[in-house]
């Protein structure tokens, strides 16, 4: 769904990133799901699955931290890597801007005098299983949080992968379905959308998990009533388009989600 060299540019800073943080911090959103699913997808299909641009990158906050111990926190550390390497803050997130011609880094000041048109984005959004008051010194814009992120930091669900010469911790199958499904009804541009449907799919049908027990597990979190009402607001449209980027049947991705219900 995206150019080879936006997916590459991302890896590579992505794997920079990890390399450098402390842990507790987690990797979520599309690269988690591709390192949660590629082995099986490209064993099966013989292709890689799907890479990602943007990076999203999970937080243990805990909100009765002192000002001195957000500071020393891995998302004040993650902050300082991501400035260090040209991030800068925009809305909710980190941004890096890029040429889209000579795919050369540009600074912000660059950035301001180009066009849209004749840049791409990289966004690294920071998340926290909850918020405290003083994130927004840290970072410069309000911090985010996930609830399901939760299920990582407190009840210690993850799994650690070594890929692309990082290690990185992912959260558990049934959380990454679970935080799509969350998402997904909000997404207002079309490729966050079919990306979002694809990695239900990819994660439903390529995990290490079976799909009886990771559908009961997703069931457990969410309810039915729930996904059945997300997943009944997929169209045809949608499931083609998911056909379309992933290369497989939409006859197959239909019957892989609406399964989970």
């Amino acid at each position: 769904m995206y150019p080879d060299h936006e997916t590459q540019i991302s890896q590579e800073h992505l794997t920079a990133m990890f390399s450098q943080m402390t842990q507790p911090v987690c990797l979520m959103g599309g690269w988690a799901v591709y390192l949660t699913v590629n082995a099986k997808f490209n064993e099966i299909n013989g292709r890689n699955y799907l890479g990602s641009r943007d990076i999203d990158i999970g937080f243990h906050i805990d909100p009765t931290w002192s000002t001195e111990e957000l500071q020393k926190s891995a998302l004040a550390q993650s902050a300082k890597i991501l400035t260090n390497r040209g991030f800068f803050g925009i809305s909710a997130r980190f941004v890096k801007f890029y040429d889209i011609y000579t795919k050369e880094e540009l600074t912000e000041e660059e950035s301001k005098k180009k066009s849209l048109h004749d840049m791409f984005q990289l966004y690294v959004d920071p998340m926290g299983d909850s918020t405290h008051t003083d994130s927004e010194k840290i970072l410069g814009f309000p911090l985010l949080d996930d609830p399901f992120l939760s299920h990582v930091f407190v009840d210690k669900k993850f799994v650690t992968i070594t890929e692309f010469g990082g290690k990185f911790t992912i959260p558990m199958p049934e959380t990454l379905i679970c935080m799509k499904l969350r998402s997904v009804p909000g997404r207002t541009k079309d490729d966050k959308r079919i990306k979002d449907i694809a990695d239900i799919y990819a994660i439903s049908w390529y995990s290490s998990v079976e799909f009886a027990e990771l559908r009961k597990r997703v069931q457990k979190i969410l309810g039915i009533k729930y996904i059945s009402e997300t997943v009944s607001n997929f169209t045809k449209d949608d499931y083609l388009a998911v056909s379309n980027a992933v290369g497989i049947s939409p006859e197959e991705i239909s019957k892989v989600v609406g399964g989970l219900a």
